[in-house]
């Protein structure tokens, strides 16, 4: 076997064993978990619920305003939310944890990881153009 095979199946099985790694104990955290759920995800869950009552209150603003710029902006921001809610939804163990279930939402959760992080990342620039329209308009 040449020597860069061999590079490339050692990579190959260290990434194997990380993922692994990263499956075992999610699962195992997620069976013990009261709530179902990651701490990360759960706080992102939070953030994200608050952000859509206070986007709910500006875009009732936006509407008796007139500010047909904020209430697009909102609109896009409460779909960006609903969507990363509706992820987070997804790797939340429901009901009693069994633990295939666990091993399902985690390979789920890991699986999903890039997603929830895409859409976090969309969802702070609404915010911050949110915070910048609203600034604007103050001034």
């Amino acid at each position: 076997m040449d020597p860069l095979s061999v590079v490339s199946l050692v990579g190959n099985i260290v990434q194997f064993v990380d993922f692994t790694g990263k499956l075992i104990s999610t699962s195992v955290f997620l069976y013990h978990s009261g709530k179902g759920a990651l701490p990360e995800n759960t706080d992102i869950e939070t953030a994200t619920k608050h952000l859509v009552l206070l986007n709910t209150k500006l875009k009732d603003a936006a509407t008796s305003t007139g500010s047909r710029e904020l209430q697009r902006l909102c609109t896009s921001c409460g779909d960006v939310a609903d969507e990363l809610l509706a992820v987070l939804d997804k790797v939340k163990v429901k009901g009693e944890p069994g633990k295939w279930k666990s091993v399902q939402k985690a390979l789920r959760s890991v699986w999903s990881k890039d997603d929830i992080e895409g859409l976090e990342k969309r969802l702070a620039r609404f915010r911050e153009e949110l915070n910048l329209h609203i600034a604007v308009e103050i001034r």
